[in-house]
Formats: C-alpha cells, structure tokens, sequence
C-alpha cells in the first residue's frame, strides 16, 4: 500500500497577536512530523534599543507583548541591575513580585475568557479587572506599568489596603472559576483525545518571580540551525531556545509539574490564577506603604542576564551596558523555548487535534518574534 504524503503549512489560530504557523507532513490525515514557526514581522526589540539608554529598553520591551508587559519589563532591568551590582530594597523586590503576580493573573483570565470550550468568560474577566486594578497600583498604570525601572520601583506609597482588598475579592472567584474549568476539560478530554505519548520534561524554576536557570545552559538557534523542512524556513522569522542541549516546556507545566495532558493546561493556569491572588494578599500584607522602593543607581557599564517567569514562561534577557547606554541585547521569550519541545507532541494525530495542542501550550506568533 502506497501512503501518500502531503507538506502543508496551516495557519494556527491562538487569539494571540502575530501569525503562527504548523508545517506538517500528513499522511492518512495524521501528523507524522511538524515544525512550528512564526511568520509575524519582528518589532527587532534587540536592534531597536542598540545605543539607546537603558530606560528606553525597559519601556520599549513592555510593548513587545501585551500579555506579559510587566514581566517584560522586569526582566530588562533585572538584567540591568545584574549587569551594575545594583541591589533593590526588600521593599521593591516584594512589590515586583506582586506586580508579575497580577500580570500572571491578568495574562491567563484572558486565556480563560476567550478559551471557546469554556464558558467562563464573566468570572474570567472579573479578574482580568481585579488584576489590572492591583497592576494599575504598584506599576502605576494596568498596562505598561511606568513605575517599573532599574533600582526597584518609581513608587512613593503603595495602596497596600487597597491591593490586599482586592486580591481577597478576587480570589473568591478564582476558586469558582479553578472548579469550572477543571470540570470543562475533564469533559473536552473525553471527548477529544490529545494525549501524545510524552509530555516533554520542564525547566525547572524557582519559588519567586525570578526564573531558576544558568544562562550558560541557554542555547540560542537560528531558523536554518534549527528547522529541517524547506516551507518553514520560508516562512520562519523567530529564533528557537534550547536548555542544556534539550527542548524544555516553560510556563504554567513547568511550575505546577502536574500536566499528563496539553489540555490539562488550561487548568493549570486557573490554579495558578488562584495560587497568584492568594500570594498577592499574603505579600502585600507585610509591606510598608511608605517603605523605599528604590535606590539610587548610577548608570554605568557592564554585563547582566535576568530571568522572570512570565505568564506562559521563562522569560530570558541579557544586556551588556556602555555608560548606561545598551551595547549588546538579547530577549528569549516562553514561545521560543516552546517551539523546540512541541513537535513530538502533536505527532500522530489529526490536524484539528494537533491545533487544539497548540492553542492549549500557549503559543504567539508575536512572542516568537518579539
């Protein structure tokens, strides 16, 4: 029997900006072997910030994605900050923690809200609001937070009444909401089989906001370093990160180390959800509003590499500085890291299946390129 195979490049819808794309080889309407890759035009947030003050690429990395702006953010003066020996306030670092913490909320409530199998969109965007409210208090706006910058946080008071107020009210409907999507996927699962045979393994990360890894470890690729089949390369505008050699899943997987299933996802980010308000009111309730937040920084040269854990990942950034200006930079995003581990798990089933797997890891075209 002769088995015909097809190459085909499908355009996979994530409700997430940019264009992704699957390339697969079909036979008998299964994936044998895909790549995923982005076809979205770069922004070029490294060439952007060339010779530009260091505060520039803070600001400019907090537009790079909608979704993760805080953490973006965070990671760039992270870096700074390791690149300058600067040391933050307690003050400040538990304030950033509390900030990446509503972006994670913020970030899979969106998820949630536009996931078509679940009907949670009302309490899911109930704390999209809450979240944006507690961002709009520590980082000065709900979105793009401003306060955000290298020496800790531009704040003079924090509304820790307010934060604390709100983080409670919202995690009454994170527990609803964890205990409705649960029962969503339970029932999505029996109905769609997306279990591939192996979940790839998890990078590892920390019990903070600050991902756990050695920058040492960290692999970068080039599309034609990376993809084999000639339409990716084609259409491929992304770098793609490896760990220790290895394709590592990041983001909700790797933290809550308890997916058996791609769809099992979805329910990770809800108990993550509900994990964040908690530690948002446990943290805001040992802060002083009127402590320091920042502390003085000369702007100066050097090399540092941060890593945040944002909403879908280990967010990655490296900066060498030169008189406080950005020589060298480098930003490596949860979806690069993701498109090296996800081929083999949509091996073996059928188109619409294998982008059911996507959507639920939690992919974009514009996170890939950045």
């Amino acid at each position: 029997m002769v088995v015909t195979m097809e190459i085909e490049a499908i355009r996979v819808a994530t409700g997430a900006p940019g264009e992704l794309y699957m390339v697969a080889e079909i036979a008998e309407d299964k994936v044998v072997n895909a790549e995923v890759c982005s076809g979205t035009t770069p922004i070029s947030w490294e060439t952007l910030v060339l010779e530009k003050p260091v505060e520039f690429a803070v600001v400019a990395a907090e537009r790079v994605c909608a979704s993760c702006d805080a953490s973006l953010g965070l990671a760039v003066v992270e870096a700074a900050e390791a690149a300058l020996n600067v040391e933050i306030p307690d003050e400040a670092e538990r304030a950033r923690e509390i900030l990446n913490m509503a972006n994670v909320v913020r970030a899979h409530a969106t998820v949630l809200a536009r996931t078509d199998f679940l009907d949670v969109k009302k309490p899911a965007y109930d704390l999209v609001r809450a979240a944006k409210d507690i961002m709009h208090a520590v980082g000065g706006k709900p979105d793009h937070p401003p306060a955000v910058t290298v020496g800790g946080l531009d704040l003079e008071k924090l509304p820790v009444d307010r934060v604390e107020s709100v983080a409670k009210d919202a995690a009454e409907v994170a527990d609803r909401l964890e205990d409705e999507v649960g029962s969503a996927v339970d029932r999505m699962k029996e109905d769609i089989d997306v279990e591939p045979e192996e979940m790839p393994a998890g990078l590892k990360v920390s019990d903070t906001y600050k991902g756990d890894i050695d920058p040492d470890k960290v692999e970068t690729l080039m599309p034609d370093e990376f993809y084999r089949m000639k339409t990716t390369l084609e259409i491929a505008n992304n770098v793609v990160a490896r760990y220790d050699g290895e394709p590592v899943l990041v983001g909700p997987y790797a933290r809550v180390r308890s997916a058996e299933n791609p769809l099992d996802l979805y329910t990770a980010r809800a108990e993550e959800v509900a994990r964040m308000l908690d530690g948002i009111a446990n943290a805001v309730s040992r802060l002083d509003p009127t402590g320091n937040f920042r502390t003085d920084v000369e702007l100066g040269s050097g090399e540092g590499t941060a890593a945040v854990e944002a909403p879908e990942g280990t967010l990655i950034v490296s900066l060498r500085l030169r008189a406080g200006r950005v020589d060298k930079a480098l930003m490596l995003t949860p979806c690069n890291f993701k498109v090296a581990a996800i081929g083999e798990m949509v091996r073996d089933l059928t188109v619409d299946r294998a982008e059911t797997v996507l959507r639920a890891i939690g992919l974009s075209g514009r996170c890939l390129t950045h």
